[in-house]
């Protein structure tokens, strides 16, 4: 009698040529996520860089607020990309004509849309010229202008390339934005240009607008051309409709989307930070009318610096579009599978990133605003104490807060997927409503460290309300295994603590060892299961890193097969990753 072999409990084929991105289900939609985080860690390390260049640098308080007004004034863009995406990759899986005629017209009124923000932005501050007597809103406000023209030809732009789920094409050319900022802030910097001319840096990166016309005309499956002459009547659309699916245009349909959109942009107001920069806009007019010039660059520079750290939450945002575009699908062939499969494993693997990345900015924000951005609190040459414990405690805050932001985006995104836009703008709503009306008491008690506190209040409110909402709509079933997490999120923190840290140098340093650290021990918690390993190869692959994709595998099995806490064991066979019982 033949011995029988030992149990599978399941088997992943790693195969050498994936191509994921045409084939549908939660490994797509976490490799989507994590090739969008991978570029764009590198825009934010250019970014980061920038900041602490421009530290006591007039030019840091005009990126500053511009970067908060373009936030408010794209918020209606990525709210009409976000429900448009998941409509229209409906639409392509019903019929692609009938897709094609959704997409072309959405994008002219996407197009138009922009251009008309931008042409008031440019003219509000001749209108107003009275009222807004302080130059640093007015120049700002002006030159905001300029910056929508692009972000929303940008936006027009990638939304037809991610209809192809080509997220790689889309997060490459995301590094382009922060490398361009780095070399021209280091241009105004060393040859002390007019700081007020920075307010036009988005501008500055106009090569990432004709790399994504490029592959638009490449991979989108309507044109250019077939967007300008489009119709934008809900009865131009039923006309030019295939005639087995004319039914499925509404007789208000652009009025339906357009109010769907408005659901999705509210759900979707911290992809462009719009409570943070609601927050920003507030401080700002609390300290033109309440403080001096000189701490009024203080406090606007402080809170730059603060809240670009905070956008490290964004390693969560990465997941939800693709998460959004994956449930949309799922959903119109009634996949309840892969709608489940999608929401937890990106809430786990990007989890694994952001908790990493909270745990490591609570540990280090002493060290990092003492070594990083000390010129900050030294006034007359002396270290002023107090600034900096009110800076460091507001960084705690403000790091808290925008991670609990980032995981109810992207529930919030699974939402819109799902069809239940309107469920989720409701709660960012109500959360919207929460910081207007506390703001300016907390302001008006605190200073600037309200900010910090209103932040902490509102996401406290707004992520319990979308889980609720999530479970009840879609019937998920919770498995994120989080609780693995915190043995290792302890380590980092204490090995932090603890590190002998004595300049920028030894920082960084410590970071990256206590990032690798981290990374390798999560398989011994088991919380990096053999899954993601399939995850890690299509990342590196599609990368061209394949030698490093097989040594970060090979070596996070070998941590998880040493862990006595792991009841399985992953034994890796040519291209078959196989899990059996010890």
């Amino acid at each position: 009698m033949e011995k029988k072999p030992e149990k599978e409990k399941f088997q992943i084929e790693f195969i050498r040529e994936h191509n994921f991105f045409a084939k549908e289900g939660s490994s797509r939609a976490v490799t989507s996520g994590s090739l969008n985080m991978f570029f764009s860690l590198i825009n934010a390390a250019c970014i980061w860089i920038f900041v602490i260049l421009g530290t006591g640098w007039d030019g840091l308080q005009y990126f500053g607020l511009t970067t908060a007004i373009n936030g408010i004034v794209s918020l209606i863009g990525i709210g009409i990309s976000r429900y448009f995406i998941a409509e229209i990759k409906a639409a392509f899986v019903i019929d692609e004509e009938f897709g094609r005629l959704k997409a072309t017209t959405y994008s002219k009124l996407l197009l138009l849309i922009g251009l008309g923000l931008g042409l008031i932005m440019i003219i509000i501050p001749f209108i107003f010229w009275f009222f807004l007597t302080n130059i640093l809103l007015r120049e700002c406000i002006f030159a905001s202008g300029f910056s929508t023209f692009l972000i929303y030809g940008t936006l027009m732009f990638q939304i037809g390339i991610e209809i192809r789920n080509r997220y790689d094409i889309i997060a490459f050319t995301s590094i382009f934005n922060g490398i361009f900022l780095l070399i021209f802030a280091y241009i105004f910097i060393s040859f002390n240009l007019n700081p007020s001319l920075f307010a036009f840096y988005p501008c500055f990166n106009i090569i990432t607008l004709i790399l994504l016309i490029y592959f638009f005309i490449r991979l989108a499956p309507y044109s250019i051309f077939e967007i300008l002459k489009s119709h934008l009547t809900s009865q131009a659309m039923r006309k030019k409709a295939p005639s087995k699916y004319r039914n499925l245009i509404k007789k208000h349909q652009i009025w339906d989307y357009m109010k769907n959109s408005v659901y999705s942009m509210i759900t979707n107001i911290q992809n462009s930070r719009f409570f943070e920069d609601i927050l920003f806009f507030f401080a700002a007019i609390y300290l033109a009318v309440f403080t001096d010039p000189s701490t009024q660059g203080f406090g606007l520079s402080l809170l730059t610096v603060l809240l670009t750290y905070g956008a490290v939450k964004s390693v969560i945002l990465y997941y939800s579009a693709p998460l959004n575009i994956e449930i949309a699908e799922a959903n119109v062939k009634d996949n309840h599978e892969t709608i489940e499969e999608s929401i937890n494993a990106s809430t786990r693997i990007s989890s694994i990133l952001a908790l990493g990345f909270m745990t490591a900015m609570i540990a280090l924000s002493g060290e990092i605003l003492f070594y990083l951005h000390r010129g900050f609190f030294i006034e007359n040459g002396v270290f002023n104490k107090d600034q900096f414990n009110m800076a460091q405690t507001l960084f705690i805050l403000i790091i808290s807060g925008q991670f609990i932001y980032g995981y109810a985006t992207l529930f919030g995104n699974a939402l819109i997927g799902s069809g239940n836009a309107d469920v989720a703008a409701k709660g960012f709503g109500i959360t919207l409503l929460i910081i207007i009306a506390t703001t300016p008491f907390f302001i008006f008690l605190f200073k600037i460290l309200g900010i910090g506190i209103v932040m902490i209040i509102s996401s406290l409110f707004l992520l319990p309300y979308i889980l609720f909402q999530l479970k009840k709509k879609l019937e998920i079933k919770y498995n994120f295994q989080l609780y693995r997490l915190i043995p290792n999120l302890l380590i980092l923190f204490f090995i932090l603590l603890i590190f002998p840290f004595d300049g920028t140098i030894s920082l960084i340093i410590g970071m990256i060892i206590c990032a690798s650290i981290y990374l390798f021990l999560n398989p011994f918690f088991g919380v990096s299961i053999p899954q993601d390993l399939q995850m890690i190869n299509d990342l590196f692959n599609t990368l061209k890193l394949r030698f490093i994709g097989n040594l970060i595998v090979n070596t996070m099995k070998n941590t998880y097969n040493l862990s006595p806490l792991n009841k399985n064991k992953i034994i890796l066979d040519e291209n078959k990753l196989i899990l059996i019982e010890k």
